[in-house]
C-alpha cells in the first residue's frame, strides 16, 4: 500500500472512529443521566453526573496533559478506548446506586478528556501542514457533531427497546469499533519520516522529565500578545452564550410550542454545527485562523442577542442554525490556530491546557446563569448575547491590528493556520 493510500485509509478510520466515539459518548451522557433520574428520582444526582462529566477536564488537565505527552498518543488513545468500553459495559449490570451512577460519569469523563487531548495531539502529527489540518479539523467537527445529534436519538429508540441497559451495552460497542481505528493510526505514525513535528519517544521522556503540567501547558496556549488577545475574547464569548444555555429552556416555556420549540431550536443549532465547518471550503481559508475564530465567535454572540430581542420562531430558527455554523467555525479555526506553533513534544499539556480553558469558561457561564431569575430568562440570553458580540467585535478589532490588517488602503493576505506572532516557542 501506498503512503498515500495509507494515509486515506487512516485518514478514514479516524474519521469513522471518531463519529462511532462522539455517539458513544453522548449514548454514555444520555443513557446514564436517565438512569439516574429513573433509579433515584432526583434532579441532584442528575445534576451532579454532568458535573462529573464536565469536571476532570478542567481539575485533571496537568495530569491528562504528561501523559499524553510522555507515551505514544495512539497507545493512550487505544487504552482510553477500550477503557470507557469496559467501563460503560459494567454500568449497564451494576450501576443503580446515587453513588455509582455519578462515579460512573466522572470515570468516563476523565477518559473522554484524554481521548479529546489525543485527539487534538494526532492531528498535527498525522497531517503536518496547515492547510490539511483545517480541512480535517473540519471534517473531524461535522463528524463529531453529527454524533451529538445520532447519539440522542439513538438513545430514546434504544431505551424504548431494552431501557437503559442496552443503551449502555450498545455504547460500550460503539468504543470498540473506536479501537479498530488505533491499530491504523498506529502503523501510519510508524511509516512516516522521522521529522522536526514528530516528536520521538526520546523527546517524550525528554517532555516529561521537563516537569510542569497544566500551569506549563497554560503558559504555553496563552505566549503572545495576539494568542492571549484571541483566546481572551473565546473565554469571554463563550462564558456569556452559555448562560443562554441554561436559560433557553425556561424561555422557550413561555413561547407558544414550549418544549416543542425548545428541541427544534437545539436541533436547528445541531445542524449548523454539522454545516458549519463547509464554510471554510472557501474565501474564509485564505484568511487568519485567529480572525475567523474570533469573528465566528462575535457572530454566536450576535444570534442571541437577535433571539432575545426578538424571540418570533421562524427568525430564532434562522439565528439558531446560523450560530451552529458559526459556532462550528470557530472551533476548526481555534483549534487549528492553537496546533500551528504548537512545541510537538508538548501537544498533550497545550492541549488539555487548551480543553480545560474553554471548559472554564463554559462553568463560568453555567454558574452566572444561576443569577437571572427564570422569568427573565430572555433578557438573560439577550444581555450575554449583547456582551459576546461587543465583547468579539472589540477582540477581533484588536486581533486585526495584531495581524497587521490594518495597513492602509488593503488588507494583508494572511494564509490559515500561520501563528500570528513569534513569541510562541
Amino acid at each position: 500500500m501506498t503512503a498515500t493510500r495509507q494515509g486515506r485509509a487512516a485518514g478514514l478510520m479516524v474519521m469513522a472512529a471518531l463519529l462511532v466515539s462522539t455517539v458513544g459518548d453522548e449514548v454514555a451522557m444520555v443513557a446514564l443521566a436517565l438512569r439516574g433520574a429513573e433509579r433515584t428520582g432526583l434532579t441532584s444526582v442528575v445534576s451532579a453526573q454532568m458535573l462529573a462529566g464536565l469536571v476532570p477536564g478542567i481539575v485533571l488537565g496537568g495530569p491528562i496533559g504528561r501523559v499524553c505527552d510522555r507515551f505514544r498518543t495512539d497507545a493512550v488513545l487505544g487504552v482510553t478506548l477500550a477503557l470507557e468500553c469496559l467501563i460503560a459495559a459494567a454500568a449497564a449490570a451494576v450501576a443503580d446506586s446515587a453513588l455509582s451512577l455519578i462515579a460512573t460519569m466522572l470515570l468516563l469523563g476523565v477518559l473522554g478528556a484524554v481521548a479529546q487531548t489525543c485527539v487534538m495531539a494526532l492531528v498535527p502529527q498525522l497531517f503536518q501542514d496547515s492547510g490539511s489540518q483545517l480541512r480535517v479539523n473540519g471534517v473531524m467537527e461535522s463528524s463529531r457533531n453529527a454524533g451529538y445529534i445520532v447519539g440522542p436519538l439513538l438513545v430514546g429508540v434504544l431505551t424504548a427497546h431494552g431501557g437503559t441497559g442496552l443503551a449502555l451495552v450498545v455504547d460500550a460497542g460503539t468504543f470498540a469499533f473506536a479501537l479498530l481505528a488505533v491499530p491504523v493510526i498506529g502503523g501510519w505514525l510508524a511509516a512516516m519520516p522521522r521529522g522536526a513535528d514528530s516528536p520521538s519517544t526520546d523527546e517524550k521522556r525528554t517532555a516529561e522529565s521537563a516537569g510542569g503540567g497544566l500551569r506549563l501547558g497554560l503558559s504555553l496556549l496563552w505566549a503572545g500578545a495576539a494568542r492571549r488577545t484571541t483566546l481572551a475574547t473565546i473565554a469571554v464569548t463563550v462564558a456569556a452564550t452559555s448562560v443562554a444555555n441554561v436559560l433557553l429552556p425556561f424561555f422557550a416555556r413561555d413561547m407558544p410550542g414550549g418544549t416543542a420549540v425548545y428541541g427544534t431550536l437545539l436541533a436547528a443549532w445541531s445542524v449548523g454545527l454539522v454545516l458549519g465547518p463547509f464554510l471554510l471550503r472557501g474565501r474564509l481559508s485564505h484568511r487568519p485562523t485567529a480572525m475567523v475564530a474570533v469573528a465566528a465567535a462575535t457572530f454566536i454572540g450576535l444570534t442571541y442577542t437577535v433571539t432575545g430581542a426578538f424571540p418570533v420562531v421562524p427568525l430564532m430558527l434562522v439565528a439558531f442554525l446560523c450560530g451552529g455554523a458559526a459556532n462550528a467555525v470557530q472551533n476548526v479555526t481555534l483549534r487549528t490556530h492553537v496546533m500551528a506553533d504548537c512545541p510537538p513534544d508538548l501537544r498533550g499539556r497545550v492541549g488539555a491546557a487548551y480543553g480545560a480553558t474553554l471548559q472554564s469558561a463554559v462553568a463560568i457561564g453555567f454558574a452566572l446563569a444561576a443569577l437571572a431569575p427564570a422569568h427573565w430568562a430572555r433578557w438573560g440570553i439577550f444581555t450575554g448575547g449583547a456582551i459576546a458580540f461587543v465583547g468579539g467585535l472589540l477582540g477581533w478589532l484588536r486581533t486585526r491590528a495584531t495581524v497587521g490588517l490594518l495597513a492602509p488602503g488593503r488588507a494583508v493576505s494572511v494564509p490559515v493556520g500561520t501563528a500570528m506572532d513569534g513569541e510562541m516557542p
